[in-house]
């Protein structure tokens, strides 16, 4: 007996896939194509099992970094203050 390519909350069971992955493009069964075409469920399951594993997270950036860059910033928006002030003052 085959096993059932759907599961109890009507939804591809992991056979089901089985059975997508194994089909040619444009081959897949009728009955599952069309389930995984309406079931967003189904589709999100089918699209992150196809994903590779990302690889090994990177480390934060140490917190000097970021008190660095936010110090920067805050005196570009200080220098673009103080070249609008200049330039909004009248020429003598």
């Amino acid at each position: 007996m085959a096993a059932a390519p759907f599961d109890a909350q009507g939804c591809l069971s992991p056979q089901g896939f089985a059975q997508i992955s194994a089909a040619p493009p444009g081959k897949a069964p009728p009955d599952l194509a069309a389930h995984l075409a309406g079931c967003m469920r189904c589709q999100r399951r089918l699209l992150a099992t196809a994903l590779p594993p990302s690889g090994p997270r990177r480390e934060r950036p140490p917190m000097w970094r970021t008190a660095l860059v936010i110090v920067v910033c805050l005196g570009l928006v200080l220098l673009a203050m103080a070249l609008m002030h200049v330039l909004n003052t009248p020429a003598p």
